[in-house]
């Protein structure tokens, strides 16, 4: 379901509702600045706590209007995510949106080692845990949305190119590359699967051979949150982490934007904001205060 979708529905609920027309009126104003911003062929599934920040930020920088204003066209769109959630839309802690002011919450990608640790979760000495591993895998290595990752068919990997197409909304494909280490470890789950008696196209199955649903994903990760050091971590943090490491390393925005599958550059721009956080925290760690004190240990001796 793409932004737009959910808009046209929450927009008809407010009028069966009975809200006053001049309420309807304020959502709708709001809410089409925040289409505006997003793309309105955004998949619902990509919003989340730091869209919602960027978007304050955007109304208060480009829009050239006071806080006041903002926290009002925020409000709405607060409104609009509460509403997804309990509608079962999107998944993510609600009691996170704060309004501009209040905000401090910062959004930080998975460190090297947070990745090494999710990844040595799972083995591939069985079929599950050699499946969950692949599902980790390529959500870091290609970016790919939790409904991404239920949709995948056998059919959409290409082993001799290593790309994924990635089938999205009204009929758009995008194709998604990854590395030998994917490569391998997709190899290595369909060697399990050729042994499974399941004729289902679907890439990820269940214990039982069905398909992989939604809540299968969740479900998985509600059991990896449960591991010391990596309670923070959430499917869509996976794609952040893959996108700031691709700034990082010196990607190209626009590729990265057809990557991520985003119809506007304002989402993906985002990115940049993070990939400099990760530069200032992996910088700050060659401290020159512990240089200097080296160098004094070293006069000691």
């Amino acid at each position: 379901m793409t932004v737009n979708d959910a808009y046209i529905i929450f927009m008809q609920e407010q009028k069966f509702r009975g809200n006053s027309e001049y309420t309807r009126s304020y959502y709708e104003r709001c809410l089409k600045m925040f289409l505006d911003f997003c793309g309105s062929d955004l998949d619902v599934e990509d919003l989340d706590i730091m869209i919602f920040k960027s978007y304050q930020l955007y109304v208060s920088e480009s829009r050239e209007i006071n806080k006041i204003s903002v926290r009002t066209y925020a409000r709405a769109v607060k409104v609009f995510y509460r509403w997804l959630y309990f509608e079962n839309f999107i998944d993510i802690d609600i009691n996170r949106l704060n309004l501009m002011k209040a905000n401090k919450d910062v959004i930080v990608p998975l460190s090297d080692n947070e990745v090494k640790q999710l990844l040595n979760l799972y083995s591939n000495n069985s079929v599950m845990g050699c499946r969950n591993k692949t599902i980790l895998m390529l959500m870091l290595d290609c970016g790919l949305r939790l409904g991404e990752v239920v949709n995948l068919k056998i059919h959409d990997v290409d082993f001799n190119n290593r790309y994924l197409v990635i089938n999205g909304k009204g009929s758009k494909q995008r194709v998604v590359p990854f590395g030998s280490s994917s490569l391998n470890q997709i190899k290595c789950y369909l060697n399990y699967l050729s042994s499974s008696s399941s004729a289902s196209s679907s890439l990820f199955l269940t214990q039982k051979s069905t398909p992989v649903t939604r809540n299968t994903i969740k479900m998985l990760f509600a059991r990896i949150k449960k591991n010391k050091g990596l309670e923070r971590v959430y499917p869509h943090l996976l794609r952040h982490t893959f996108a700031t490491n691709f700034i990082f390393n010196g990607g190209n925005l626009e590729v990265l934007r057809l990557l991520l599958g985003h119809s506007t550059i304002n989402i993906t721009q985002i990115y940049i904001h993070l990939a400099a956080q990760k530069h200032l925290i992996s910088d700050m760690q060659h401290s020159n205060i512990d240089l200097l004190m080296d160098e004094k240990r070293e006069q000691i001796k």
